[in-house]
């Protein structure tokens, strides 16, 4: 039974990731599906998608970010790419907490705009109002950085092999919000959503697809190594 949760692991985050063992987060003997770097993405993606929910539970808001966000936005990629690039071009060598660091960061970026994205396409009663235009709505934001590493550093060890699938299921749950935007591009479910569970049939036919854009991933991986090796 752990030989198959590792190899479905495995599986999820093998045309995502590289999955190198020293630069991934191992608790309880069962490897992240992905490295740190990746890991901190999907968690910042959570994070900070959980946050704006809850922020704007009242009137779901699609509007374009204050200010602050393209500003925050643009200093989490120029990290994340200096840091990446700094030390695959061998000018430094980071480490797992400056990779997971960089990661929620911009990954906390990238949950805003899905957040917006997804407000626009599926939310009947939606709101053009900007999104964090004030500074307590920023303060939420950026709390999802610290947030994250409490999550990866505290929370997942109590986890032991279990953490790993957690990871997972972000993955999962990431690529699954990215094809409901898709389903939301469809005239029946478009500005469909009032309450939670006008949701069920848009995630429905959601999932097929967000499983088949994963395993088109590691086909893709596949065909790669094979060509190139």
């Amino acid at each position: 039974m752990m030989n198959l949760y590792t190899e479905i692991l495995h599986l999820l985050g093998f045309g995502l990731c590289h999955q190198m063992p020293e630069r991934s987060f191992i608790y309880g003997g069962v490897q992240f599906p992905i490295c740190a770097r990746c890991t901190g993405i999907y968690v910042g993606i959570a994070a900070t998608l959980l946050i704006l929910f809850w922020l704007y539970r009242g009137a779901q808001r699609a509007g374009v970010p204050a200010l602050p966000f393209f500003i925050g936005a643009a200093f989490a990629t120029f990290a994340m790419g200096f840091d990446g690039f700094g030390s695959y071009l061998g000018f430094y060598e980071t480490t797992n907490f400056v990779r997971v660091l960089t990661g929620i960061m911009f990954g906390s970026a990238m949950g805003v705009v899905i957040y917006s994205i997804l407000v626009d396409s599926l939310a009947k009663d939606r709101s053009y109002e900007r999104i964090l235009d004030t500074p307590r709505s920023v303060m939420w934001w950026v709390a999802s950085i610290p947030l994250g590493l409490i999550f990866i550093y505290a929370v997942c060890p109590l986890l032991g092999p279990l953490a790993a699938g957690v990871i997972g299921f972000m993955i999962v749950a990431t690529f699954w919000l990215i094809s409901l935007v898709i389903i939301g591009l469809i005239p029946r479910y478009q500005h469909s959503v009032e309450r939670l569970r006008d949701t069920c049939m848009p995630l429905m036919w959601a999932f097929p697809i967000a499983c088949a854009i994963i395993l088109l991933c590691a086909f893709l991986q596949f065909w790669a190594m094979e060509v190139l090796l």
